[in-house]
């Protein structure tokens, strides 16, 4: 081979390099982004694509590398994600922990509705049967006018209440299947009360 080709050819490998690099720092960033209209830290989006995206495991020091993250960061980050069982420990690499991306994004996604989602739906149910309860009581002892804006408002409220119930169904079966039906809410949204 003469040096001109050997040129090229290396020019095309470190192309291809720095297209793959490019690449899945872009990959990580969409899915940081993603993660941060979540209400997650944007940095466990990167650091479980770094990892999804790898086709071994990786120590924490590479997950470093690639990502551009501090040590601290990935190292808080990792243990946010074993936490919500999307990254697991792999064994070891020399006196190294390597760690893993969870691959089925189903498991994940109905996870963290199982953990996150399901929970603030069940304490908005039981927060709008505190509030339906108050205005069972009031209306009851109350003037005419307020007896009928209370009758108004508690009907309101068990609206949103039948609503948060068909909603939190939704969400456990989603969680317990990995599918949506949303003919139960539908339903709820389309009653005129």
């Amino acid at each position: 081979m003469n040096t001109s080709t050997e040129h090229d050819q290396t020019s095309k490998q470190s192309a291809a390099v720095e297209s793959l690099s490019t690449a899945r720092r872009i990959v990580g960033e969409s899915i940081g982004d993603l993660m941060g209209f979540w209400n997650f830290k944007p940095s466990m989006g990167r650091v479980w694509t770094c990892l999804y995206l790898s086709p071994r495991p990786m120590t924490a020091a590479e997950i470093v590398e690639e990502t551009g993250l501090s040590v601290g960061s990935v190292s808080m980050t990792l243990q946010d994600l074993r936490a919500w069982s999307v990254v697991r420990d792999s064994g070891r690499d020399g006196s190294r922990r390597c760690f893993e991306a969870e691959t089925d994004v189903v498991r994940m996604v109905t996870h963290v509705f199982r953990e996150r989602e399901l929970r603030l739906v069940q304490n908005t149910i039981e927060k709008l049967e505190e509030a339906v309860k108050l205005l069972d009581h009031h209306g009851r002892t109350s003037s005419a006018s307020q007896m009928l804006e209370s009758r108004f408002v508690v009907t309101r409220a068990r609206r949103l209440l039948d609503l948060s119930k068909a909603g939190h169904t939704l969400i456990d079966r989603f969680s317990r299947v990995g599918r949506f039906d949303i003919g139960a809410i539908r339903d709820k949204l389309s009653l005129r009360r």
